[in-house]
């Protein structure tokens, strides 16, 4: 992950870079919704053998791929891969603890678990910013390998229990019906536009840090050899302190309550995105390594409040759909923004500037808007 965009960068043109992200999001379109139900259909366990299998053919294709369309195959293998673990991964959490008779627990094991899955994810950041030094390449042979483990490790779950007995709606449009009319439960509905528009702006320093971060070590100075590592360690930075803060996610909502903690966490992203924006400073850089503090903070606890008031027999299928909308939703955002992007093979200053100020201009009026209808706690 913290050289993604530096690996498509070297063989294609930005605009190309953020088409090739597209693609992927757009990919998830197919394959979401219709993972999720497969997951509340035919379980949790085959679902992941299917996503840690795709990710590994994916990785491979990156690593030997050398042009768009290859790396658009590659992208679409991505997306089933982590269209199937998303919602599922959840699931099966929550499916496990409801056979012990122990869902109680959940709100604080998922922040156990979204601090853990961060300290890992930093600790793979440092090492593949650094084995890509190199060769960029090779932060995806390692990460082929981590998905074969990641198979491994899956042959060895067992499905849940309660998730055996749950009776299931035979046809997908049923399936369908049942979890968009969830929505109509309030609460439900505006942590699902929360999601919407924390998806696309989550995504935004994290696409755009990597060419930031070369932008600023390369002012004035010839530290292009050094940018994998610096993305990788700044990665690796930001995952480290974002698990820090997942640590004691399910308790600060307690104390301030979930409405209000969602919203501040829209309102630093955007504070972010702006500051990027506006000048291209070693400060900025700085500040960018809390981005992923809001995911970190917002895991568990919007987990917890989804979690009951869903159904095991809708819960994958109503999380796929909800992680579609956002992902769709930033598909359209990054084709919006390729349209401003450079045709040349490198990142420039001001293109960058105005995608991310224009960025920024859309969670300020999102804020404004769940600001609006998010009465209460």
């Amino acid at each position: 992950m913290p050289v993604f965009f530096l690996y498509f960068s070297q063989r294609l043109s930005l605009s190309q870079v953020l088409r090739l992200e597209a693609i992927y999001y757009l990919c998830i379109v197919l394959v979401e919704v219709p993972s999720g139900y497969f997951s509340d259909r035919y379980g949790r366990r085959l679902t992941l053998l299917i996503a840690s299998a795709a990710l590994f053919v994916a990785y491979v294709i990156f690593f030997f791929g050398d042009n768009f369309g290859e790396f658009a195959v590659a992208q679409a293998f991505l997306a089933v891969g982590l269209a199937f673990n998303s919602g599922t991964d959840t699931s099966l959490h929550y499916d496990s603890l409801a056979s012990l008779g122990r869902e109680s627990e959940f709100g604080d094991r998922e922040a156990i678990v979204a601090r853990n899955s961060m300290l890992a994810g930093g600790l793979a950041a440092v090492i593949g910013g650094a084995v890509a030094v190199f060769e960029l390449r090779y932060a995806y042979l390692l990460s082929a390998g981590m998905a074969l483990v990641t198979l491994m490790v899956v042959l060895k779950i067992a499905e849940p229990e309660s998730h055996k007995k749950t009776l299931l709606p035979e046809k997908p449009a049923t399936q369908l019906k049942v979890c968009l009319g969830l929505l109509r439960h309030p609460l439900l509905a505006w942590i699902f536009a929360f999601y919407v528009l924390i998806t696309v702006l989550n995504h935004i320093p994290y696409e755009f840090y990597q060419p930031y971060l070369a932008m600023v070590l390369q002012k004035g100075t010839s530290l292009a050899s050094g940018t994998p590592l610096s993305t990788g360690i700044h990665f690796g930075a930001a995952m480290f302190i974002a698990s820090f803060f997942a640590a004691f996610s399910s308790r600060l909502c307690q104390r301030i309550g979930l409405k209000r903690l969602l919203l501040s966490l829209v309102a630093f992203q955007t504070l972010t995105i702006l500051a990027m924006g506006l000048t291209l400073n070693f400060l900025i850089v700085v500040l960018v390594l809390f981005r992923t503090v809001p995911r970190a903070l917002m895991t568990a606890p919007m987990n917890a409040a989804i979690a009951p008031l869903v159904g095991s027999s809708q819960r994958a299928t109503f999380l796929s759909i909800q992680s579609l909308a956002g992902r769709l939703a930033f598909a359209g955002f990054l084709a919006g923004l390729s349209l401003v992007a450079s045709e040349s093979g490198q990142a420039q200053w001001s293109p960058l500037s105005t995608q991310l100020l224009i960025s920024a201009g859309f969670g300020i009026t999102g804020l404004f808007a769940l600001s609006l209808f998010g009465k209460g706690k």
